[in-house]
């Protein structure tokens, strides 16, 4: 389809405008770690199944050579409803044991596409996205590990601007950059007394994308996508009756997040039917602690985490020609292996994925996307140190999440 330079820049700027304002929406982990996996509807309900091979406009967030699967202007938009549970179980710290009640805080995330075919080989795109988020707060906010967390917040808008090129037939590279704003928030209850010692700060941050996609036959589609590491140096304020006197001072706290590597592969097996598989790995041994600096000294409350791996497969069947239904489940190995890592705003451990979804061809110019997943995460034991204060608080935690999503994918 050939569209006016006139025609085409409307559309696509009102998706980027809608892809902006949805981003700022909440944001909460829900995947290992705290980085989010809800980036595309579509995968939702594949388990993140063939996520760097294409088939929707929202594999270029996993490889931005998948921007060039589609011609003409491309958008997709898509909403998740984050509704996590998780409980920390403390018996045994110098406050006495007691339970936490649900710490997990319903959230939203979502994810928005565009993209644009220049010329015969040569594809422009950009996504914005939440790649990492955290929202928690103890139901009850005096039990004896409060005094390691209260509440916490991360929120991430990511910007990423791409650009791929078809080399030759079935050989298709991609690059961009990521542009990245956080504000995160961390609480904790101060030894000194009743009060509420807290972080909060902001900062940018940048990096890079890069991904392949090879096509060696018809009906098979292999993406290899790379999401480089950054760190934000978050500026802000400290305030704590012990060490400030209630005073805000100046302060800066440093998030290293991790480089991910996304190996995905799409197989037509029959005129109806697809198989899909994903594996991923998540440099999460560089997050080994939050420091924080201040005027008066530095706190650091320690992680030590392993590497992610995320093992997804899945499958897609079209039903009818206007509907498509699909099916995926995931193993994730954890970062947190270690109960002296296993944070109570995190309380993250291995965890099973189970997942389906359809997509409804409304128009063919428009179709609507939805998926579910259900996340069942391994138990875990908790034994911490705190930043200020006597230790350790030793316990156990559990936790399930339920992701619900929609979407829309839209040929211009």
């Amino acid at each position: 389809m050939r569209h006016s330079k006139k025609r085409a820049g409307k559309p696509l700027h009102l998706a980027v405008i809608g892809a902006v304002a949805a981003a700022t929406w909440s944001s909460a982990a829900s995947a290992g770690g705290f980085d989010i996996h809800e980036q595309s509807t579509v995968f939702l309900g594949s388990a993140s199944a063939g996520a760097a091979a294409g088939g929707s406009l929202g594999s270029m967030f996993w490889n931005p050579a998948a921007t060039a699967q589609f011609p003409g202007l491309n958008s997709e938009s898509s909403y998740t409803l984050i509704l996590p549970y998780a409980n920390v179980d403390i018996t045994s710290s110098p406050h006495g044991p007691g339970s936490s009640g649900n710490i997990g805080i319903d959230a939203t995330t979502s994810a928005s596409y565009g993209a644009y075919q220049i010329s015969k080989d040569v594809w422009l795109g950009i996504a914005i996205n939440s790649p990492f988020g955290l929202a928690s707060k103890p139901d009850n906010v005096g039990y004896p590990g409060s005094y390691l967390g209260v509440t916490s917040k991360l929120l991430t808008v990511n910007a990423n601007p791409t650009i791929a090129y078809r080399i030759a037939p079935g050989i298709t590279i991609g690059a961009g950059v990521q542009i990245e704003w956080a504000q995160a928030k961390v609480q904790f209850r101060d030894p000194a007394g009743p009060g509420i010692a807290q972080f909060g700060g902001t900062d940018w941050a940048f990096g890079g994308t890069a991904g392949i996609t090879l096509e060696p036959r018809d009906g098979t589609t292999i993406g290899l996508g790379y999401r480089s590491q950054m760190t934000h140096d978050l500026e802000g304020t400290f305030h704590s009756a012990l060490l400030t006197g209630g005073t805000n001072v100046p302060a800066v706290g440093t998030l290293n997040l991790p480089d991910i590597v996304t190996l995905s592969l799409r197989q037509v097996m029959t005129p109806t039917t697809r198989l899909l598989g994903t594996a991923q790995w998540t440099n999460w041994s560089r997050f080994k602690d939050l420091p924080l600096s201040t005027p008066i000294g530095s706190l650091a409350l320690d992680a030590n985490w392993k590497d992610g791996w995320f093992f997804s497969v899945g499958g897609e069947y079209d039903y009818s020609p206007l509907l498509t239904l699909r099916s995926g489940v995931a193993y994730e190995m954890s970062p947190i292996d270690d109960a002296t890592g296993r944070l109570v705003q995190i309380p993250d451990n291995n965890r099973v994925w189970l997942s389906i979804g359809a997509s409804y061809k409304w128009s063919d110019s428009i179709t609507l996307d939805a998926g579910y997943s259900h996340i069942f995460v391994q138990d875990g034991g908790v034994n911490l140190e705190p930043a200020i204060g006597p230790g350790p608080y030793i316990g156990t935690a559990q936790a399930s999440i339920d992701l619900f999503s929609v979407g829309v994918r839209t040929k211009w």
